[in-house]
């Protein structure tokens, strides 16, 4: 019987013998069918081929969260690709297919399976003769980076020799420590070991016997150029262009086409890559198989208005099958939600914070009460992982108020702001700032998601498949906010200042910023576990308080409880008794906690700190 094993060298010649007369040949463009790349990423040994029979083998490649990802199938004809993607559907129902050009689609869809457009892993492909050439004014600022670089550095660019290895590792060490990725360090140096055996092109940019510039591709059986690796020096200006057509113009200008790869989702390389000007992004597609997946996907697609791209995106790279709640009926999944892992800031502790989106029910089992049997399911599985609340943005917030909800916090109308300034608006692609700003306005407050420059790497591109962009907004040059805008829609401001930007192109007419004096509710909250969110609070040295609650909950058997509190020297203890002072609704109670409303006895329980929330997916 026929079983996976290591990727090895003697495996190249038949992949490329089958795939020089497949059915795709004339027109993939991309790198993952690629020999040389698929070696050079098996450095330990994570990349596997199952051969069928002798004109059909299945690759796949164990990712980071120990998931297997599998290639499309190595064959020649689209009734053997059919029987590829067969054989992985039929023994690994959960797998994910990546890297599905439209002409491997064409002819070959399965009807039982779910192709979604896959941004993050879609292609750059250009034209070898134009970055060889760097000819007409599309042009013009590479070649003046090349001229300026050229003018005050002499430098050599000659091919890899092992001489080099000392000089490549210094290279990748300083590359690192200058804020560069090092994720791929290991494939390159594997590669750079491998280069022989496997035909690649390693190249080397220098100045002062110190290298600025390092390249690694190979010219593939589908006759066009894969640039594996590329790194420059950002210290020398015009390095990176210099790179790319001293290599173009060595090994591959006689090739169809150039793919420079995927930009991860990362808008900074994305920006990169667009900036040597594309032919186009071949589309690419990842087709998954499990039954409830696809359900769960047709649903969202008939109950929102989300685009394609936007749904595709989410389903990959957002959806969780552990984190979907959903209740069948007649054999199909009619009511579902979302639950996005969020961290939260609250009482000076990040906590964490699960996220419901894209609650919906299918419009033939509406007004049967299916939501409430999913919310039920939801709040089950929630608190027994230990999760103490959990968050929404409502569309209709009256609907939720039944679940105990309670909206914590507050936005402003920025159309209202009694000053107003000219602004400049400029295109960005800089996670690392747009995190930068968004913290340093919620850190005087709480009840914020907490985001990082990875956070908002993962927002702009989501945002990116409805064709939205970030801008900065400046105020005499200097930084003093952000928009996510399309045209004249802003899904999210951020302004530094309480003072309105006035843009030609910026309509705020109904544009709302999070803010702790406004006066329009929005995101909403809801306590799981009461007892352990008053266990969790901390106080400061001479608060003090006492009383005995009678907590009463509509939703949550647990929280139905009698609670004594008595707080003294920092320290809350919470205990269970049997007589009360006072009797309160948990969603009193949570306006106690997170509002600072209620009761006067409770005053010692109120948050000390004003609450602020942007997200609402």
């Amino acid at each position: 019987m026929n079983t996976f094993r290591t990727l090895r060298l003697i495996d190249k010649a038949r992949i490329n013998l089958l795939l020089d007369d497949s059915f795709f040949i004339n027109d993939y463009s991309s790198s993952e069918l690629v020999f040389e790349n698929m070696f050079v990423w098996n450095f330990k040994n994570q990349i596997e081929i199952l051969w069928i029979n002798d004109e059909l083998g299945v690759i796949r490649s164990l990712e980071q969260d120990s998931k297997w990802l599998f290639f499309p199938p190595i064959c020649r004809t689209k009734e053997e690709f059919i029987e590829g993607l067969t054989y992985i559907k039929d023994n690994f129902p959960d797998a994910l297919v990546a890297g599905l050009s439209k002409q491997m689609m064409e002819g070959t869809l399965m009807k039982d399976g779910l192709y979604l457009y896959d941004d993050y892993f879609s292609e750059y492909i250009y034209n070898p003769c134009d970055l060889a050439q760097m000819k007409g004014g599309k042009y013009s600022r590479r070649r003046n980076q090349i001229a300026q670089f050229k003018k005050k550095y002499n430098y050599s660019f000659l091919p890899y020799e092992d001489q080099h290895f000392d000089l490549v590792q210094e290279f990748l060490s300083r590359y690192e420590q200058e804020g560069g990725a090092g994720e791929d360090f290991d494939a390159i140096l594997y590669a750079l070991k491998s280069r022989n055996c496997i035909n690649l092109f390693c190249d080397l940019l220098l100045v002062n016997n110190s290298i600025v510039g390092l390249s690694i591709g190979t010219i593939s059986v589908f006759n066009h150029a894969a640039i594996l690796f590329e790194k420059n020096d950002l210290n020398f200006a015009g390095s990176g262009a210099l790179l790319v057509q001293l290599t173009v113009a060595a090994h591959y200008q006689e090739c169809r086409v150039l793919t420079r790869q995927e930009d991860l989702g990362l808008p900074q390389l994305r920006k990169a890559k667009f900036a040597l000007n594309p032919i186009k992004k071949e589309r690419k597609y990842s087709c998954l198989f499990d039954a409830r997946t696809i359900e769960l996907y047709h649903l969202y697609l008939e109950s929102f208005e989300d685009s394609r791209d936007y749904v595709d995106f989410f389903f990959l790279h957002y959806y969780r099958p552990n984190y979907t709640f959903s209740i069948e009926r007649d054999g199909v999944v009619a009511s579902a939600l979302h639950i996005i892992m969020k961290k939260m800031r609250y009482n000076n502790k990040i906590i964490d914070l699960p996220f419901i989106v894209a609650a919906s029910t299918h419009k033939n089992y509406r007004r049967q009460g299916l939501m409430r049997e999913v919310m039920n399911k939801t709040f089950d599985s929630l608190i027994k992982e230990g999760h103490i609340v959990v968050s929404l943005y409502p569309v209709n917030p009256d609907f939720y108020f039944d679940y105990g909800f309670i909206q914590y916090v507050f936005s402003r109308n920025i159309d209202l702001y009694p000053q107003s300034f000219e602004c400049g608006l400029e295109q960005t692609n800089d996670a690392e700032l747009l995190a930068n700003m968004y913290n340093k306005y919620v850190d005087n407050y709480e009840g914020y998601v907490v985001r990082d420059e990875n956070y908002y790497v993962k927002y702009m591109n989501s945002l990116w498949q409805d064709g939205y962009v970030f801008e900065l907004i400046k105020k005499e040059n200097e930084i003093v906010g952000y928009a996510a805008r399309k045209d004249g829609d802003i899904s999210e401001i951020l302004l530094c200042e309480e003072q309105k930007p006035v843009h030609k192109d910026l309509d705020t007419s109904e544009t709302f910023l999070p803010h702790p004096e406004g006066d329009i509710p929005t995101n909403m909250i809801r306590i799981l576990n009461v007892f352990e969110l008053l266990r969790s609070i901390s106080f400061g040295e001479e608060e003090t308080g006492a009383i005995r609650l009678k907590i009463v909950d509509r939703f949550v058997k647990i929280n139905n409880t009698i609670l004594s509190l008595f707080l003294l020297k920092k320290k809350l203890d919470v205990m269970v008794c049997e007589e009360y002072d006072l009797e309160i609704a948990i969603e009193d109670l949570t306006k106690v906690l997170f509002l600072g409303r209620g009761n006067e006895q409770l005053a010692f329980l109120f948050p000390k700190k004003k609450m602020v929330c942007f997200d609402k997916f």
